[in-house]
């Protein structure tokens, strides 16, 4: 995002891998059909799929809590501060509807960008990533696939998921494609598809989750530490389903030209040894996960992404 499983609902996960961008049939009673042109999923000769958890980072929902509380109590101070300076609802309600409006303003000139200026991923434009983004949808449990978009970029194989009304989108980095049009290594590409539909899967990209936590950002280090926390949980989405490609984040250390050079484990390593007072405040700040904790995290599973200390 600009990046778990929602109460009460599971995650479908594939049991068994088989080559980029198949999945095991999807449970739907009837003979498998088309998608846009693409070959239906099941298609792969893999046994059924299986409902099993694909969980959120456990710091989610207590920083996701204290942050639509922060943003309430931020809301409220302001509502009774104009009222009482100006005597009028009308002001105070016309500031608290600000941010909800500048939000969706934003949001939209944002979608707008991408349907202006990228390439819409297709059946006949990256039919590749196409099929990952139909399939891994389907398996996730979307009711629809989200839109995608490939675009120049000037950070490293850059990956987002947004919304705006009710429609929800991806944009992909170009550096994750060859100069014919196809995905430089399926496998990466597949899993960083599966992590944004995971922020989707999730209600990261939600308009109402986004008003709701905006007071998070008042708060120095709170709006970062739940963003870190969504990248985290969108990995876990990500592995669950495609744990192949889970060497895709290397991609973010070493570029698309030398990421095959970079040691994972290595990099993983340091997660543990690395230590410094600077190291640390850059770690707090930050609004996505380092490298290397990421890394860590994805290495063992056992244990959860570093979000603070």
């Amino acid at each position: 995002m600009p990046h778990g499983t929602p109460p009460g609902s599971g995650a479908r996960a594939r049991t068994a891998h088989g080559p980029p961008y198949c999945s095991p049939t999807v449970r739907t009673g009837g003979a498998h059909a088309r998608v846009d042109g693409v070959p239906p999923m099941g298609a792969c000769g893999m046994a059924d799929e299986e409902l099993v958890p694909a969980p959120a980072h456990p710091w989610e929902t207590p920083l996701l809590v204290v942050s639509v509380l922060v943003g309430a109590l931020a809301t409220a101070a302001l509502v009774h501060t104009l009222w009482t300076a100006t005597g009028s609802w009308v002001c105070a309600a016309a500031a608290a509807a600000c941010p909800p409006a500048v939000c969706w303003t934003a949001r939209g000139l944002r979608y707008a960008r991408e349907r202006a200026e990228s390439v819409k991923i297709s059946p006949t434009q990256f039919p590749e990533a196409y099929r990952a983004v139909v399939t891994l949808s389907a398996a996730m449990g979307l009711p629809r696939p989200p839109e995608a978009y490939v675009r120049p970029t000037r950070a490293r194989a850059a990956t987002d998921a947004a919304a705006h009304r009710l429609r929800r989108y991806l944009v992909l980095s170009h550096e994750l494609f060859g100069p014919d049009g196809r995905p430089r290594d399926p496998d990466a590409l597949a899993f960083l598809v599966a992590h944004q539909i995971g922020h989707v899967a999730a209600g990261h990209t939600s308009f109402w989750r986004r008003v709701a936590t905006l007071g998070a950002e008042l708060v120095p280090g709170l709006g970062s530490a739940l963003s870190r926390v969504t990248e985290y949980t969108a990995d876990n989405h990500a592995y669950a389903h495609h744990p192949e490609g889970a060497h895709a984040v290397r991609l973010f250390a070493g570029g698309p030209e030398l990421y095959t050079r970079v040691n994972m484990g290595e990099m993983a390593d340091r997660a543990r040894t690395d230590r410094g007072g600077s190291l640390l405040l850059y770690h707090l700040l930050s609004r996505r996960p380092s490298n290397t904790r990421r890394m860590a995290a994805l290495r063992d599973r056992k244990r959860r992404g570093r979000v603070f200390l």
